[in-house]
């Protein structure tokens, strides 16, 4: 799939990347359908949990920290004052959602 949508991106077209994802999918859906061994255990489910977590963690304080420095460089650099404030509300936009999510799921299950 990787590899189709990298020639998809290099010849510009959308179609046959769409069509790799889709088939993907289907293939993924159809093998976890049909195995019948324990895929997913509850260990792997508190890794995915814990490298989740801190990956957002990483992530946004990255695009932040990136996003006011460039806001601050804006007398020197004004090319990039508006990628700088597109980082600092895609890592606000990125809370967010984690703060609604955490929300939801909090209230869900409890405390």
């Amino acid at each position: 799939m990787a590899m189709v949508v990298g020639l998809s991106v290099t010849f510009g077209t959308i179609i046959p990347a769409i069509l790799a994802i889709v088939i993907a999918a289907m293939v993924s859906y159809i093998y976890k359908k049909t195995t019948a061994q324990v895929l997913e255990d509850e260990r792997i489910t508190k890794v995915s949990e814990k490298a989740s977590r801190i990956a957002i963690v990483v992530f946004s304080i990255s695009i932040a920290l990136i996003g006011m420095f460039l806001i601050i460089l804006r007398s020197e650099h004004p090319d990039y004052t508006q990628t700088g404030f597109t980082l600092s509300y895609s890592a606000v936009a990125l809370l967010t959602l984690y703060y609604i999510f955490y929300g939801y799921y909090n209230k869900k299950y409890g405390s």
